[in-house]
Formats: C-alpha cells, structure tokens, sequence
C-alpha cells in the first residue's frame, strides 16, 4: 500500500478545514460571527453580515458537492458492477448509455432539470425535495456517467489480476468475486472518484445559482456572488464579494487536489 501523497492531504485538509469552519460559523454560531466580523455588513442586506452570508453559503455548497457527489458515486459504481456482472450485449448497452448522458452538456442540463423541477414544485407535485434536494438530485443525473466510466474501466483492469482468475477457476460466482475479491482493491479507487465529482458538483450549482435559476435558500456561494456581484461598483464594494470568491476557490482547489493525488495513487498500485 503507497503511502498518501502530500497533494492528497494538502487537499483533504482544506475540505475538512473548511467543512468545520463552515459548520461552526455558518451554523452553530451565525450570530457571534455577525457581531464580530471584520467585514462589516452586506450591502444588498443590511441585517445580515458579509461573514455569515459567505460562511453560511460555504456550508450549503459544500453539503450540496457531498451529497451530490455520492450520490453520482454510488449510482456510477452500480451501473458499472451491473455493466460488468451482465457482459455482452447488456454491457454494451450501458455503455452506450453512458456514453450518451457523458456528452451532455452538464451546466444546460442541471438549468433544464431546475427549471422542470421548480414547474412541478410550483404545481404542487414536487415529491417534497425542496430546493436543495431538486439540485442534489439534478446534479446527480448528470454526473453519474462519468464515474460509471471509470469504475467500469477500473473493474476490468482488476478482472486481469491473477487471483480474480484463480477464484473463479475455483468456482466464484461473479457477485462473490466482486464482493470479496475486487472490493476492497476497489475502495481507495472509490474515494477518488467521490473527490472528484466535488468540483465539478460545486461549480456547476454555483454556476446555475449565479445566473438565478436555482432557487438556493439558504444562499449557496454561486447564490450569494450571483445576488451580490453588482456591489463591485460601489466603493468597498470588494469586501462582498471576494471573501466568497475566496472561499469557493479554496473549497474547489481542496477537492481537486485530493482526488487527483488520490486517483495517482490508486493508478499505480495496480
């Protein structure tokens, strides 16, 4: 087993970093952080601060990356251990499909499905998934393909080892196999993708939010930037928006940083 690289830690301490200082300040104790922050009020809300609207925002967008990330992670690997266990022309079919969600254009997509979703929620038959859940489910529909690529990839790479080939020559069923035998070779892979749909999850809710399709409450970052960005124009204007810009970037910079030291790392151990 390779040790983690210092890029993964550097990464994952960022996420956690920022995930505790998002719950701290953004949820359990908004009102100490709206009296003490050192960047005044928001321009566009005057009874709200500038750290609490950006902390607060951090926490949505970081909850929204994790839940749509596992969720695209866990709908991806059963496509691929489906794909896998099926062979022949049912696994040629996913695979097309994959193909085809693949190539859809993520951002027009999640706007599309957003805006289906408000309609229905607006007629009353939502199914109760409010707006965080619409985006959680929305950016799950478009990022799963993606995954299911790799861990159909993967799982065919672990397929050629040769102690895969020595249980079934022994009598294992294809589900035994992947259960015992592939699974746990497959789990730091796992990790790596779940990392990696972060970015792409955040970046997208940020920039549907930013354009004021996604109805965020409370504000996610891309929300907040979208209903704020026009401070800019006013002198101080700054404090507003960067702290938030800010915050994004390192969220997105932390994510990406794990998970490609983490997939390197599962790469070479094969």
């Amino acid at each position: 087993m390779s040790r983690i690289p210092l890029r993964a830690w550097v990464g994952l301490v960022l996420l956690v970093g920022l995930g505790a200082l998002s719950l701290v300040a953004g949820r359990l104790f908004p009102e100490a952080l709206a009296n003490t922050c050192p960047l005044g009020w928001d321009l566009n809300r005057p009874d709200r601060s500038v750290c609490e609207l950006a902390f607060g925002g951090l926490w949505v967008s970081l909850a929204i990356g994790l839940a749509a990330g596992a969720l695209s992670t866990v709908l991806g690997l059963a496509v691929a251990a489906l794909a896998r266990l099926s062979g022949g022309v049912t696994e040629q079919v996913l695979l097309r499909a994959v193909d085809a969600v693949f190539a859809l254009p993520d951002v027009l997509v999640v706007m599309v499905l957003q805006l289906a979703g408000q309609s229905l929620m607006d007629a009353g038959m939502g199914g109760g998934l409010g707006p965080f859940g619409l985006m959680v489910t929305s950016l799950a529909l478009v990022g799963w393909a993606g995954p299911a690529r790799m861990f159909r990839d993967r799982l065919a790479t672990l397929e050629g080892q040769e102690y895969v080939a020595a249980a079934r020559a022994l009598g294992g069923g294809g589900v035994h196999v992947l259960r015992v035998h592939l699974w746990p070779m497959l789990r730091p892979f796992v990790l790596a993708v779940f990392l990696s749909r972060l970015p792409s999850a955040i970046l997208t809710e940020s920039t549907v939010s930013f354009f004021g399709i996604a109805r965020m409450e409370p504000m996610s970052l891309g929300r907040y930037l979208g209903t704020s960005y026009a401070a800019l124009i006013y002198e101080g204007g700054g404090r507003v928006v960067i702290p938030a810009w800010g915050l994004l970037v390192l969220l997105v910079l932390g994510a990406s940083l794990a998970s490609q030291a983490l997939g390197g790392g599962t790469r070479r151990e094969v």
